[in-house]
């Protein structure tokens, strides 16, 4: 029998995805896809890829552009040259240099990871995904069980007026480079 988390299905350059996938295996996308895609394995999204959507896995490498929501049981790794636009759920974070991240990172608890964990490992694959049950319950655990939660909307900036600074008499500072008011130089 063939171990599972040893099978990685390659999606190659040059292919456009779209609508719900579920999987059991472990991806390597070199394409794009816009939709959800739940992995109960690994996932890889080489520099060529593009991912619109939300994507549910165990594991989680991007080097592509990704714009929407991750929700990830285990370690999510950013590489040089990735782009991220959204919210990332994950357990573990860990990014390179180089990165262009625009996204809010949330850490649930332990308890919560393995109630998800335990909610992946009972998917059946076989079920269509956007009728299954799990996938919203899933995303309820994470957004209402974080570790740190937006609780409070964060009151806008208020803008003070700028106040002249004041030069005393005679003494040059660097706002005034020497010169005074009268435009003579010092």
């Amino acid at each position: 029998m063939i171990d599972q988390s040893q099978v990685l299905i390659t999606l190659p350059d040059g292919v456009f995805m779209e609508g719900h996938f579920k999987t059991k295996h472990s991806l390597k996308i070199e394409s794009s896809i816009n939709g959800t895609l739940l992995s109960k394995q690994k996932v890889i999204l080489e520099s060529n890829s593009v991912f619109n959507g939300d994507l549910i896995c165990s594991e989680l490498v991007l080097s592509g552009k990704f714009s929407g929501n991750i929700f990830c049981t285990g370690k999510v790794q950013v590489k040089q040259g990735c782009q991220i636009s959204g919210r990332v759920y994950t357990y573990r974070f860990e990014n390179d240099e180089m990165t262009n991240l625009d996204c809010i990172i949330s850490v649930p608890d332990t308890n919560t990871i393995n109630r998800i964990k335990e909610i992946i490992d009972g998917i059946d694959v076989d079920q269509k995904l956007s009728s299954d049950p799990n996938l919203p319950s899933l995303i309820k655990i994470y957004e209402d069980n974080l570790a740190a939660k937006e609780k409070v909307k964060l009151p806008e900036l208020v803008k003070e007026q700028a106040k002249p600074i004041p030069i005393p008499s005679g003494i040059p500072t660097g706002a005034t480079n020497g010169v005074h008011t009268n435009g003579v130089s010092k």
